[in-house]
């Protein structure tokens, strides 16, 4: 009946769905603009008179899911001790608005959680498409930006308290594992120029305290902390050990245990009672490049996987006197320049004749090496592929928003925006004004059973058209 009922008006449920939602939002706009000006009222009213001198109110528009809403507020000057003056706008300062531009905490975490999977463009698209909200990739970029800027902010005061001592994390655990890596990422224009190169390294690191089975042969990190982005190697390294240090007590931890791919920057970061483990990936990797003849190649993995290291070294030296061309002798000679700098970590951990403690109960401890695939999921899916290129100030702010999310710790990049600004008292009071203020229905029996400000705002205008034929339908 519905269906019938639509189509002999000419209107698809579709086109009706999408009006009913457009009133909607019309409905949420204009409540939201009565409640943020008369909040801004309570606020003027309340305010200490001799510091804040009234001038006036002032138009703003702040963006939210449901679409702009434009709403006048007071703006004050103040006048310090030493006589300057300045304006400001306590409807403004208590919204927290400058944190992110005029953008609502709801709409900045759709922004984010779209960033971290679509492009700039496509997320401007989706959030448009889903929201009453209209807003281009530039306006994306702007708050991701600004939200990045705020993460930074935040790791160079967590590395300061670092430093001084302050951080302690309430987890304790006795083996603390830790793999680290790099990708390289590709530069745009200006900073393409100024590096002299196409690329930079980004740096990823990950610390976590064992394996918990979540299903049959599956297993997942525990406690996972992931940190990225352009920095040096001093720089990481603090920043690093602060994120771990918030999570963990490294106090009370009796072993750490680093997998990597022995490069020098993570060689410099790695501590003296770190045990060091040469990662799988890497360590077979340079084997498959490097030897040319397949025999010889297996040969030498098999020999790893034994974990008959001096049979590797003395194999590789057989072999290497064993070529003419010098292009393979120049191969097998990194390799075995790549193994001697990372001897020690050829061994995986388990055989290096640590004396673990026991692992805490529903943990286990597993081989490492998930590094590369989360190289992958944490930047490379994102950011490496599709001919796409960077800034330096872009990228590090992606990629700290993307070490939040492999962290399951993505709400915190609009933690802040997340506390309560509204006083819960004065909320209700507010509630209970704008619906008592409501306009009566025009037909008896006809109210609404949703807030309204005086009066269903799609029955605003001339009723003519598609709008006549929808009110008709709905028995208006």
């Amino acid at each position: 009946m519905m269906k019938s009922m639509i189509m002999q008006n000419g209107v698809t449920f579709k086109e009706l769905e999408k009006n009913i939602y457009a009133w909607v939002c019309q409905i949420g706009r204009r409540f939201t603009k009565e409640f943020l000006e008369r909040y801004d009222r309570m606020l003027m009213e309340s305010r200490d008179k001799k510091k804040y001198r009234n001038k006036g109110m002032r138009q703003t528009t702040v963006k939210t899911v449901y679409g702009e809403v434009t709403y006048q507020r007071t703006v004050y000057e103040v006048t310090e001790e030493d006589g300057t003056r300045h304006f400001v706008y306590l409807l403004d300062e208590t919204l927290e608005l400058t944190n992110v531009g005029l953008i609502s905490t709801n709409m900045a975490q759709l922004l984010v959680k779209g960033i971290t999977e679509l492009s700039y463009r496509e997320c401007a698209a989706k959030v448009s498409e889903m929201t009453g909200q209209t807003i281009s990739a530039m306006g994306v970029w702007n708050v991701i930006q600004a939200l990045g800027e705020k993460i930074c902010e935040e790791e160079k005061e967590l590395t300061e308290d670092y430093k001084k001592g302050h951080l302690k994390g309430e987890k304790e655990v006795p083996v603390l594992f830790e793999e680290a890596d790099g990708v390289y990422i590709k530069l745009q224009g200006k900073d393409r120029k100024k590096a002299g190169q196409d690329k930079a390294e980004m740096k990823i690191g990950i610390a976590y305290d064992g394996w918990r089975k979540t299903g049959p042969n599956r297993y997942a990190l525990e406690d996972k902390v992931v940190v990225a982005g352009f920095s040096k190697a001093k720089d990481f390294h603090e920043y690093r050990e602060a994120a771990i240090g918030t999570m963990f007590n490294l106090d009370e931890v009796s072993q750490r245990i680093l997998n990597a791919d022995g490069a020098s920057w993570i060689r410099k970061v790695k501590d003296k009672s770190t045990c060091f483990q040469l990662d799988p990936f890497h360590r077979n990797k340079a084997v498959k490049e490097k030897i040319h003849h397949p025999k010889a190649c297996q040969d030498i993995l098999e020999l790893l996987q034994a974990e008959k290291i001096d049979g590797v070294f003395r194999y590789l030296e057989l072999y290497r006197n064993s070529l003419c061309e010098e292009g393979e002798i120049q191969d097998v000679e990194d390799l075995i320049r790549y193994y001697e700098n990372n001897r020690e970590g050829l061994l995986p951990y388990q055989s290096q004749g640590l004396e673990l403690p026991e692992n805490p109960e529903g943990l286990e401890y597993r081989n490492m090496g998930t590094m590369e695939n989360h190289v992958w999921s944490v930047l490379a899916k994102r950011m490496k592929h599709g001919h796409r290129s960077w800034s330096r100030r872009g990228g590090n702010h992606l990629a700290k928003i993307l070490a939040k999310k492999c962290s399951g710790k993505l709400y915190e990049v609009t933690e802040r925006l997340r506390r309560p600004v509204f006083e819960e008292e004065k909320v209700e009071e507010l509630y209970g004004e704008i619906l008592t203020s409501a306009k009566a229905p025009k037909k008896d029996g006809k109210g609404y059973e949703y807030p309204t400000i005086g009066h269903m705002v799609g029955l605003d205008g001339k009723i003519q058209g598609e709008r006549k034929r929808l009110l008709y339908m709905a028995g208006y």
